[in-house]
């Protein structure tokens, strides 16, 4: 399972860095518990947290995703619609299943996610912020976006590309699941 595969990684190069958690949460600016749930496979972390820690850690955060016979001898990967790798986020007021779009190597600088909304009443509040750069293309549905203070409508065929410095978070503004295609473009600055 993706999830715990990403929960193992990170505290293997933690480990391997001689990093405590109380130093990756001084490197990530997450709590120390925080990080505990998430390596002991208690809380699904979003791709703005992973952002964070693998910034903490100092690797790509492909690395978080690449199976362990993954080489960076390939110069491409196929990933098929039916291998997708799904992470599906426990622990929010709305359910949010992400699918990693590419198995190619660790360090690459993008990482192409599905990301699914379900339909919900529930209005979450918790903004998600990380360096480098995002792109949303909303494929099926709408969504408000919220990023910073302002909330932005988008529909089926919209887009935005934005600093995710600022926080945001998307949200299923209809009756049916929505689905967006999103690219985390990792901070090149490392």
């Amino acid at each position: 399972m993706l999830e715990k595969q990403i929960a193992d990684k990170i505290k293997k190069i933690r480990k391997a860095k001689g990093y405590t958690l109380d130093h990756l949460g001084k490197l990530t600016c997450l709590s120390k518990g925080l990080l505990s749930r998430i390596e002991n496979y208690q809380v699904s972390p979003p791709i703005a947290t992973l952002s964070k820690i693998s910034h903490g850690l100092g690797v790509p955060i492909g690395t978080f995703f690449d199976s362990e016979e993954t080489t960076n001898e390939q110069s491409y990967a196929v990933t098929l619609k039916n291998e997708r790798r799904h992470v599906n986020r426990r622990g929010l007021t709305s359910e949010l299943n992400y699918y990693s779009l590419s198995g190619w190597k660790s360090n690459s600088l993008i990482e192409p996610f599905v990301v699914k909304y379900s339909a919900t009443d529930k209005k979450p509040t918790k903004l998600y912020d990380h360096t480098g750069e995002e792109f949303l293309l909303v494929l099926k549905g709408k969504i408000d976006f919220k990023y910073g203070k302002k909330t932005i409508r988008l529909e089926t065929g919209d887009s935005i590309h934005f600093n995710p410095l600022i926080p945001h978070r998307g949200q299923n503004a209809g009756k049916t699941e929505s689905e967006c295609l999103v690219i985390v473009i990792e901070d090149v600055k490392r």
